[in-house]
């Protein structure tokens, strides 16, 4: 219901690719996001949120790292998107679901916001349509079984193979929170973050690697889901 509920942008333009705000949350199952990512125009930036995880400050000023707070920065996003004329990519409804759950700009953002995972999907199917029936039909024995299905063979992970993205090794798909948990429980027991040990600064750092990562794989997978629909003169 959420993704349908959210389907506004079938179609991107190469130029609103190019221009969108790339925007990836960090956090835990439950809960509000701690951190985000946002790619725009080829660079990268990170805000952490001082209110939802204020364990992570000290680690944020570390790296010199932006801190305010959650419903802040959900507003100051909009705002750009709109002054700047640009679309706020999210891969799944995950991050729009962000702000609703905030009740920050949500209708404000809803006519922005592309859900990636739609886009992929459908470029999957028809540049890779040997690969996406062996999605389908995984999924579809998994089903059967009675197990989890999820997002299996849908992640972004999974897109980034198909786009033979760079990935670096320190990557580490599904850590992402037990590092965060590891780097916050290490501030608090030594408050400081000089007086983080080097595995949890090590954590810290790939937290964010993995963050720009996603960011990164955001970006193009818009690209190439814009130049292989057939409206930009691709496909096949």
């Amino acid at each position: 219901m959420a993704d349908r509920k959210h389907r506004v942008h079938q179609q991107l333009t190469i130029t609103e690719a190019a221009r969108a705000l790339h925007l990836d949350f960090e956090g835990f199952k439950k809960g509000p996001p701690v951190f985000a990512g946002i790619r725009v125009d080829g660079e990268w930036t990170a805000t952490v949120f001082g209110d939802v995880a204020p364990d992570l400050i000290p680690a944020a000023r570390a790296k010199r790292i932006r801190v305010t707070t959650l419903d802040t920065f959900l507003r100051e996003t909009v705002d750009r998107a709109v002054a700047e004329d640009r679309l706020v990519t999210g891969f799944s409804t995950r991050e729009f679901q962000v702000f609703e759950d905030r009740a920050v700009e949500s209708d404000r953002l809803r006519p922005r916001f592309v859900n990636l995972l739609s886009l992929g999907r459908r470029w999957r199917r028809e540049t890779h349509p040997e690969v996406d029936a062996r999605v389908k039909a995984s999924r579809a024995r998994r089903k059967r079984a009675g197990r989890w299905v999820g997002g299996h063979g849908n992640t972004l992970l999974d897109f980034a193979g198909l786009l033979e993205a760079p990935r670096r090794s320190s990557y580490g798909k599904g850590c992402t929170t037990s590092r965060l948990r590891h780097v916050m429980g290490q501030v608090v027991r030594r408050g400081e973050y000089s007086r983080l040990t080097p595995t949890a600064k090590g954590k810290w750092t790939r937290v964010l690697q993995h963050n720009e990562t996603d960011c990164l794989w955001s970006s193009m997978l818009a690209a190439v889901c814009v130049a292989a629909s057939p409206e930009n003169g691709g496909g096949r």
